[in-house]
């Protein structure tokens, strides 16, 4: 495998801009690597613009030479030994190597600086613990202690050793998401020593805030529907008070899928939906409003999460939308959420009515707009102003139920308030 060849398939930019770390390097007389995700998906054909640098030696002086070079803005994290230089439209995060020490398992450890070795050994799984050299003297050159492209090779996901998954819990999570990403296996030892940190509970040992995080990424993946599937077969949810999944729950997360999928085919305009958060309404399912809103609240979602997932909860609105209602009352009824929680409504509902009434919404009724405005209600003599709003909420119904089409008819609906 000739690394060089793949690197001349990365953009130029992206291939200038390492060659510019490479030169600083020299500059510095600092040994420089790149590492994690961008090493493996380099050597696996796939794209991936993060760019990890470690650098043995000091990662804070050497931000100062490289954002200088590139006359880009950096930032330091002294507590960490790390910062990150951002060169649009991408942003390089630089960390002194060190090596790691576990007090409590479950916790982040604490570090001291040290060498590749070190730092790549605290690595979670071997296809993570990859770097390739950024010195003239062997540049793009693979350094492999602990056989992590043997592992690519032969499509195996393994931990470097037996205390993995109980000292960093959060390994469990990662180690099935790249899984399902890559369609790996996992190595025999590995899969043994992952099944005591579960038989052990070990993810109630973690922050919440930390189980979020790697939850959402794995809710984030290509395919969320195959990641759920995997996470109950091998772990379950117990970490978030969640009942193991039955054939009734994957049978609203496959429709779930297939009302995305609906989404995306025929509103391609309308804003990208955070898909992760319909995912996790439907794991919410069957959990109480009451509970529900504890676990989140541990887990510290934004407020702009917690409230769709909240109102995720307003169900009975299908009962209302199950009926041959007005275009108007249908608005009325869907405006204040989310597209998030519509199309979870739409995978729960098994109505032809309701579902008719939510496709309208988004395609048509969402779209109606009003050509007038306050100050042609002024201009017409209409007092007071503290009503306009009432007509031209009452102007916009008739629109939609199509009793309005042109400027001139609001413009008499609205003479009709003089």
């Amino acid at each position: 495998m000739d690394l060089k060849i793949k690197f001349s398939k990365l953009p130029s930019s992206l291939q200038n801009l390492i060659k510019v770390v490479c030169e600083c390097a020299e500059r510095s007389n600092l040994k420089v690597y790149l590492v994690g995700g961008i090493v493996r998906d380099l050597i696996l054909g796939r794209p991936n613009f993060d760019l990890d640098i470690v650098i043995e030696g000091d990662a804070l002086k050497f931000s100062e030479v490289l954002s200088k070079y590139l006359g880009v803005d950096f930032r330091k994290h002294h507590s960490f030994g790390t910062a990150t230089v951002f060169s649009s439209p991408y942003k390089i995060d630089l960390a002194t190597a060190r090596k790691e020490f576990y007090f409590k398992k479950g916790t982040l450890p604490k570090v001291e600086p040290s060498d590749l070795f070190d730092d790549l050994k605290r690595r979670d799984f071997t296809i993570n613990s990859l770097a390739l050299s950024l010195n003239k003297s062997n540049f793009l050159e693979l350094i492999d202690y602990f056989g992590g492209f043997s592992d690519l090779k032969k499509k195996v996901i393994r931990v470097l050793h037996k205390d993995s998954f109980l000292e960093d819990p959060t390994r469990i999570l990662r180690a099935i998401r790249f899984k399902e990403r890559f369609n790996f296996k996992f190595s025999y030892s590995t899969y043994k020593y992952l099944k005591q940190a579960v038989r052990a509970e070990a993810l109630e040992w973690v922050s919440f805030h930390r189980l979020r995080d790697e939850l959402q990424l794995l809710l984030k993946e290509e395919d969320p529907f195959r990641m759920i599937k995997a996470l109950n077969r091998i772990t379950g949810f117990y970490f978030l008070g969640i009942e193991p999944l039955g054939k009734e729950d994957y049978s609203l997360l496959r429709r779930v899928k297939k009302a995305i999928n609906w989404y995306k085919k025929n509103f391609p305009h309308k804003r990208e939906l955070d898909e992760w958060v319909i995912y996790l309404m439907a794991l919410f399912r069957k959990v109480s409003l009451k509970k529900m809103k504890n676990i989140i609240d541990k887990l510290g979602f934004k407020r702009g999460d917690r409230i769709r997932l909240i109102t995720s909860k307003k169900v009975k609105v299908l009962d209302k939308l199950s009926k041959n209602i007005a275009p108007s009352r249908v608005y009325k009824i869907l405006e204040s959420f989310s597209f998030e929680v519509i199309i979870f409504f739409y995978s729960l509902t098994g109505s032809k009515l309701a579902k008719n009434n939510i496709q309208n919404f988004l395609g048509k009724f969402n779209q109606v707009r009003l050509t007038i405005r306050g100050k042609d209600l002024k201009n017409l003599g209409i007092k007071p102003q503290a009503i306009y709003g009432k007509i031209l909420e009452r102007i916009f119904n008739k629109k939609l139920d199509g009793k309005i089409i042109s400027r001139e008819e609001e413009l008499r609906e609205a003479r009709r308030f003089l």
